[in-house]
């Protein structure tokens, strides 16, 4: 009778969680979508549509609103993984543009950013490249992802394996047996503060007598001081040691299968072990530098029988912290090398990937590691991006764990594909990005159009040095004219524009200070598109212009041929002095085709 009344309620729970409405936390799909329209309103629902059918949010069945300019639509954003870690490298493209990864190659033409949307390179045009810089306060002093045991980097003991699966990024990682194979680097120039960061494979099996580990050992006052991270596998949870080194208290962490990302930060005041995002263990800081990193297995007491137990890693990065410094020199005209320590070269950069820099300077070739370098900042010249076309948008996605604001992609280009799992936008400096919709924040739409992109880099005009704030970038001036071209095999249909991004332009309302002497044509701001004036860029100031404003100015369309045209912005002085000139800042040059309405 038990067992007949336990049968029958097994049935009716079963029935009654059937009919049950199931969160949608408890089900895989799509990322939360929501609109918000021009009138601050949120509306939620999900973007779909076409190229050519148009792109629109559906708010429900047949209840659609097509997307125009100063539309969001917001995304939930889900975060990488923690396993993957924060990006060590960002590239400048301007305008507030940015995007993050690791660095796999640079040339005169290129550079090639790896973990930006995908573990395969994004190709970047280099002269749509403001800057590659490291994360701030840091710089990479020894990394490797394992694509091979390198006998130049590591003494190594034993026989550790290079392995393709599991891996991180990208081909292979290294694997991990308990038979007393090691990996040991010696650090070439040994600092005191910086941090550990790689990526782990735990299988989750547990083997007595066997363990895995990462060892840090410092050069302390009284000898060795040594922190190691037990990662497996005689015991189920993680375990920190510091023989020789301070005290640590350590918290139990469970062992869990899969990747995830140990993270040892140390210094003079502060040691902290985590992973994922967790405290595993804090203690005092540490007497002396960093002196040599082991990677290695092995075997302790009476270990179990059978086969061999074993972990994986790969993306190992070591980071050396060093103080950002502020008020340094700029030359537009050459490539700059800014050092962690301050100093600064000039030059031109023929090339970097993950370990160095190759800068010609002087006419000789010097070779930098990225230990010694904080970023690359390129001259102030550029050539014009890809054309492109359609609904133009400004997307935003996350680059690294966590929710901070500075760890996002942000890139403008053109929407052109969307599926359930992912949308493609095509700029003009990266090509087609094609970005998973659960890693987006935000979707803003700039209107429909063609936009060609001459210049993203910042650019002062002007006769004197900016030394009040806001700074002009670069402080000094680069002198009354701006010119930059672009080819056009057809002109695109639509009223035509030029685009500028400015700041610290003197404006023509009557209540701005010098107003009266631009009425009269003076402390002017030119613009010329193929040798013809066509208007000047102080009538579209209404501000003050202490903070970038965008500005659009029709340019008559007679104008324009094809093949190539040059756009020049031209200064005028005053009338007593010709060379005393209005200092103003532009920050980005663009022409756009504005389709008429109800064009897609």
């Amino acid at each position: 009778m038990k067992t007949l009344l336990r049968t029958l309620c097994a049935v009716l729970l079963a029935s009654l969680q059937a009919t049950l409405p199931v969160r949608a936390a408890d089900q895989p799909g799509p990322s939360a979508e929501s609109l918000e329209n021009t009138e601050g309103e949120r509306l939620a629902g999900r973007l779909e549509g076409s190229v050519s059918s148009g792109f629109r949010f559906v708010v429900r069945v047949g209840d659609a609103t097509a997307l125009g300019p100063g539309m969001t639509v917001r995304f939930s954003g889900k975060e990488p993984t923690s396993a993957s870690g924060a990006p060590p490298f960002r590239l400048d493209l301007g305008r507030g543009q940015r995007l993050f990864g690791r660095l796999a190659g640079m040339n005169g033409e290129i550079a090639r950013l790896a973990g930006v949307v995908g573990d395969a390179p994004v190709s970047v045009a280099r002269s749509g490249i403001s800057a590659v810089i490291q994360r701030p306060g840091e710089s990479v002093a020894f990394q490797d992802g394992f694509e091979a045991v390198d006998e130049a980097r590591w003494t190594i003991i034993g026989a550790p394996e290079v392995v393709d699966d599991p891996k991180v990024a990208g081909a292979h990682a290294l694997r991990i047996t308990p038979d007393g194979a090691s990996l040991t680097h010696r650090i070439a120039e040994p600092f005191g503060s910086g941090r550990l960061e790689v990526a782990f494979h735990d299988r989750g099996v547990v083997s007595t007598g066997r363990n895995w580990f990462a060892d840090l050992t410092f050069r302390g006052r009284n000898g060795p001081e040594t922190i190691r991270v037990v990662l497996g596998w005689s015991e189920e949870s993680l375990a920190v040691e510091s023989p020789g080194g301070p005290a640590l208290a350590v918290q139990r962490l469970a062992r869990k299968p899969g990747w995830h990302r140990l993270t040892v930060r140390f210094g003079p005041d502060v040691s902290e072990v985590g992973v994922d995002g967790n405290e595993l263990a804090h203690g005092k800081g540490l007497s002396g530098p960093l002196v040599e990193l082991r990677l290695a297995g092995t075997s302790i007491g009476k270990a179990d029988a059978g086969a061999l137990p074993f972990g994986h890693l790969d993306d190992l990065r070591l980071v050396k912290f060093a103080e950002p410094v502020g008020g340094l020199e700029t030359d537009a005209t050459q490539d700059e090398v800014r050092l962690i320590s301050g100093d600064q070269l000039f030059g031109a950069v023929e090339a970097a990937d993950a370990e160095k820099v190759a800068l010609k300077l002087d006419g000789k070739k010097v070779d930098l590691s990225w230990g010694e370098v904080s970023g690359l900042y390129f001259r102030r010249d550029a050539s014009a991006g890809a054309l492109v076309t359609g609904l133009l948008v400004r997307a935003e996605w996350r680059a690294a764990p966590g929710s901070d604001q500075r760890d996002l992609n942000v890139v403008e280009g053109a929407l052109t594909r969307l599926t359930a799992n992912d949308l493609t936008v095509a700029t003009p400096y990266a090509g087609a990005l094609e970005v998973p919709r659960i890693r987006l924040t935000s979707l803003v739409v700039l209107g429909r159009g063609t936009r060609i992109v001459l210049d993203s880099k910042a650019h002062h005009l002007g006769d004197e040095v900016s030394n009040s704030a806001p700074l002009l970038d670069p402080p000094q001036p680069e002198g009354p004219v701006l010119e930059r071209s672009f080819e056009l095999k057809e002109v695109p249909a639509g009223a035509a524009f030029l685009v500028l991004d400015v700041v610290q332009v003197v404006g023509e309302a009557p209540e701005l200070p010098f107003a009266s002497l631009v009425k009269k044509g003076e402390l002017r701001t030119n613009l010329k598109l193929n040798g013809e004036p066509f208007d000047y860029l102080n009538r579209f100031i209404n501000s003050r212009n202490e903070t970038p404003e965008q500005v659009r100015i029709p340019i008559p369309r007679a104008l324009i041929h094809l093949g190539k045209n040059v756009v020049r912005l031209e200064q005028t002085g005053t009338a007593g002095d010709p060379n005393f000139l209005d200092d103003l800042g532009v920050l980005g040059v663009a022409v756009e085709f504005v389709p008429s309405p109800g064009g897609r």
